[in-house]
């Protein structure tokens, strides 16, 4: 199954993509349980789906999430332990066994899923924790004794849980993705996050005569995040320009779900070159809002009425940013960003290591533009993966930022 990040890029927008209309846009609602209709509903109550939602990009940006619902078909089972086996071989994944809604698996009653990022972990850490244990068996090839440990589990009561497949199109292949809450989560998936996205910065326009256009948008079938420009910039004496932008992320499985933030990014320009830097704090400071997995939807849509502190967020992180013309030795801050990486605990970063390191063991920066170009560099190295990038920013930010 294609994971890897896909980006949206100015470029990538056509001039006649002005915005959208709102009843174009309803077309993206779905979900995997009543989320999708429950919000509609509301949406409907509040909004005119006459309406133009003047955001350049936008038809961009939901073309491309109706091209990937398309190959990548979102389903959750709920199946017991009783009715999972578990398939060697090539590599290991998961027999489901007697499924009761079969219609909607093709009119299957069996399938087998494939595990993806944390989910055999996950199906394993609920087995009494036996997640380390499982993956030595399967590593040393034990597979007898894996299958004892299940069928002496199969014989104990044990409650159902709800499985988060993919099914992908192009190989017809099913995959697990996760293990969610039977009875406390709302499917905020990547769809919903964008309707809920356009729509807030479109009532927010209408209240304050702030404009909005799509500046980028990296998203793969599981994760989105959305930066929008607000045509807010200042100015860094020496450097160049700070941006500001609302970024606005979703994470189909994490607790929170929908998170709405202010960040930065740093343009700089000089006689070879020109670029653009986004940088990021942690949430605790370019938090704006936030909707959760359990909460229902008439109470996540009266959360976006917090959509109110942007301005103050965006202040803070200028102020921030201005300190980093006082660095005297960007050697020393290059050394903090090399320290961290090497340190790394975070699983997506893992992959890019060694490229990231080589890179700035390599290279030599004389002033904080060399510093800002390197940064911008090492980006490209983690380009394919969503959560790397992200790692990336936060990382950065505090090297830039907090020195530390």
């Amino acid at each position: 199954m294609d994971t890897k990040k896909k980006s949206i890029r100015k470029g990538d927008i056509k001039d006649s993509d002005k915005g959208i209309l709102i009843s174009d846009l309803y077309k993206l609602l779905s979900s995997t349980d009543n989320t999708s209709e429950e919000l509609l509903k509301k949406l409907e109550i509040d909004f005119d789906k006459k309406e133009f939602i003047p955001i350049v990009g936008s038809q961009t940006l939901v073309n491309h999430l109706s091209a990937i619902n398309k190959t990548h078909i979102k389903k959750d089972l709920i199946s017991n332990v009783k009715d999972i086996k578990f398939n060697y071989g090539d590599f290991f994944s998961f027999g489901f066994h007697n499924i009761s809604d079969s219609e909607n698996y093709f009119g299957e009653k069996s399938i087998i899923a494939i595990p993806k990022y944390s989910s055999q972990r996950e199906f394993f850490s609920n087995l009494y924790s036996m997640d380390r244990y499982a993956d030595k068996l399967i590593k040393n090839e034990l597979q007898n004794i894996l299958d004892i440990n299940l069928e002496l589990l199969q014989k104990k009561e044990a409650k159902d849980r709800k499985y988060r497949l993919v099914y992908y199109k192009p190989e017809e292949k099913y995959y697990l993705r996760a293990i969610v809450s039977t009875d406390n989560y709302f499917d905020y998936n990547n769809s919903i996050a964008v309707v809920i996205a356009l729509l807030t910065l479109f009532s927010e326009m209408k209240n304050s005569g702030m404009e909005y256009s799509l500046k980028l948008c990296e998203y793969n079938e599981s994760n989105i995040r959305m930066f929008f420009d607000t045509h807010e910039t200042r100015e860094l004496s020496g450097i160049g320009k700070v941006r500001n932008l609302i970024e606005i992320s979703n994470d189909e499985i994490k607790r929170e779900a929908l998170k709405f933030s202010g960040i930065c990014s740093i343009s700089y320009s000089d006689k070879n070159d020109n670029a653009e830097l986004f940088i990021k704090p942690k949430d605790i400071k370019s938090k704006i809002l936030t909707i959760k997995h359990n909460q229902k939807p008439e109470n996540a849509l009266k959360s976006l009425l917090d959509f109110e502190n942007v301005e103050d967020v965006h202040n803070e992180l200028y102020e921030d940013i201005k300190t980093i013309q006082k660095i005297k030795n960007p050697e020393q801050i290059k050394f903090l960003v090399r320290r961290k990486i090497e340190n790394a605990k975070n699983d997506a970063i893992q992959n890019y290591k060694s490229k990231i390191i080589n890179e700035l063991s390599n290279s030599t920066t004389k002033n904080i533009i060399d510093l800002i170009k390197l940064f911008d560099k090492i980006y490209v190295f983690a380009d394919e993966d969503i959560e790397a990038t992200e790692y990336l920013r936060f990382v950065i930010f505090e090297a830039l930022i907090n020195r530390k």
